[in-house]
């Protein structure tokens, strides 16, 4: 179980799975160089050189409009629309231009503390939104202070209890030991620690509920004078001040309590604060054993043998007290991550379908009101999940993202990128399209491979950068080859390649990673 894969069986094919994971996956040349590496270097080679390597953000600041410390209304900064779309734009350059590994995690936790950016965003101002993703995307990239408290889950769930956008976004800020709220509580539980069938009762929910009272925010332009600074581990991107939520002592429900069995902490205090209850959850196997689940779900495929999970939660809890990268490490280094069963057979999210074809492509993010506008066709708006429990999987309960609709536009994406086709797309977005720049087709489709007697050669080429998992049948290569030359004659070899791109991109095998 979890036994690290065999050098003999490390393969360009394998190499390529991993950067699709562990990534957004890559051209024909970063693929043959992580394979080289793990060749030469042997597979913890390969796979370190994802998994150790952390971010730095001086190529990914902020735009200029997130660090003002004046909420920028109105036309000053043109609007909520265009404050939207500049996020948008500056998440998805990240994920692009960035740490792969790291931008695989941001992701994943954007997905796992899924905030509303209107409701954290309202009475509060933008920087609570920001600050929030600021310290999701520090735990991503792996940073190490001198605690050594980045990218572990355990810190970054109680970091989470404290930011001002979770306090908002769940009402936390009106729970008092008089008036109390379970929203908080309860999606502790269920969502970001122990699962919804996790083993709790209802009366554990209203302890852990009692627990977090108190939990106040002061409004970000007009701080308390004596506002003590309750959470020095959010981190408050640099030029702003920190984080302005406090524990108010006069409205905590200061009783002993009982959570899990338990009426003590695991060092054995009283369990008073939510501190203390963080502390009970994090000691459960339950809690381990789910982050897990939902980590080998994100990360491999969707139902992971029992016996492995609880492998991996002893790992996770007891050995790298809740580390993410050194856990992922065994998972990328391991023979059950590598498994036929798993290579090829997962579906792309609309995040990873887009990153897929920039990459391949070797293009830049669209500009910003095209990017809105596929992201409005593809459902996965970074600013608004659909509930707190974030986007479904495109395998999970309460998937639309593979319905009629947006499986149509998936299917017809890809001329966006080869044949510069915004039709799909609103009207501001179409202007757009046809400004992106072309791609370099000499690169994707050399010259010399261009003429009907090389299409073999060509054909191997575009599979190998398109659909490097999985073999072209015979019958859709007789297809295409009909197709090229047709085009070829006709109008042009370039346009004919431009054809190739867009019909292999619209194959049901390319939503699979």
């Amino acid at each position: 179980m979890l036994s690290p894969l065999s050098q003999d069986k490390w393969s360009p094919r394998l190499a390529t799975h991993l950067l699709n994971r562990a990534g957004f996956g890559g051209t024909p040349e970063e693929r043959q160089a992580l394979y080289e590496l793990g060749r030469d270097q042997g597979i913890a080679a390969a796979v370190d050189s994802l998994v150790a390597t952390t971010e730095t953000w001086e190529n990914h600041p902020w735009p200029d409009w997130a660090l003002s410390e004046t909420d920028p209304n109105g036309d000053l900064w043109g609007g909520q629309g265009n404050r939207r779309r500049s996020f948008a734009s500056w998440y998805f350059t990240f994920l692009r231009e960035g740490q792969p590994l790291a931008g695989k995690l941001t992701k994943f936790f954007v997905d796992h503390f899924a905030v509303d950016s209107a409701t954290s965003n309202q009475y509060t101002r933008h920087m609570y939104f920001f600050r929030f993703w600021e310290n999701l995307r520090k735990h991503a990239a792996g940073d190490v202070d001198q605690t050594g408290r980045y990218g572990s889950l355990k810190t970054l769930v109680n970091d989470v209890s404290w930011s001002e956008a979770m306090i908002r976004t769940l009402d936390l800020y009106q729970s008092t030991a008089n008036n109390i709220n379970e929203n908080f509580g309860r999606e502790l539980l269920e969502l970001f620690t122990m699962g919804v069938d996790g083993g709790y009762t209802e009366d554990d929910v209203g302890a852990a509920a009692e627990a977090f009272t108190g939990r106040k925010l002061y409004n970000y332009q007009s701080p308390h004078p004596n506002a003590p600074v309750r959470n020095p581990s959010t981190f408050a991107p640099e030029g702003l001040p920190p984080a302005s939520s406090y524990q108010n002592p006069n409205q905590q429900d200061t009783s002993p309590k009982s959570i899990l069995g338990f009426d003590k902490t695991p060092q054995g205090n009283d369990i008073i604060n939510g501190d203390d209850v963080m502390e009970v959850i994090f000691a459960n196997i339950q809690c381990a054993s789910h982050l897990c689940w939902k980590l080998w779900r994100y990360f491999v495929s969707p139902d992971p043998e029992e016996a492995l999970l609880q492998e991996l939660a002893l790992r996770f809890r007891d050995t790298y007290d809740y580390e993410i990268r050194p856990l992922l490490r065994d998972i990328f280094l391991s023979e059950e991550f590598y498994d036929d069963s798993v290579v090829a057979k997962q579906i792309k999210d609309a995040a990873d379908l887009q990153l897929a074809i920039l990459s391949q492509v070797n293009a830049a993010v669209p500009l910003e009101r095209s990017l809105e506008a596929i992201n409005d066709q593809l459902g996965y708006n970074v600013h608004f999940p659909p509930n707190i429990a974030g986007w479904p999987e495109p395998e999970g309960d309460g998937n639309t993202w593979l319905a009629a609709g947006p499986m149509v536009f998936r299917m017809n994406m890809a001329s966006i990128w080869s044949h510069k086709n915004g039709e799909f797309l609103s009207g501001g977005a179409i202007l757009e399209i046809a400004q992106n720049p072309d791609l370099d087709w000499d690169a994707i489709a050399p010259v010399e491979l261009r003429s009907a007697e090389n299409f073999p050669l060509l054909i191997e080429k575009l599979n190998e950068r398109f659909l490097p998992l999985i073999p072209l049948r015979k019958s859709q290569v007789r297809t295409l080859y009909d197709r090229y030359v047709h085009i070829a004659e006709k109008i042009s070899e370039v346009e004919a390649i431009k054809e190739m791109i867009r019909l292999i991109m619209a194959l049901p095998e390319y939503q699979m990673q």
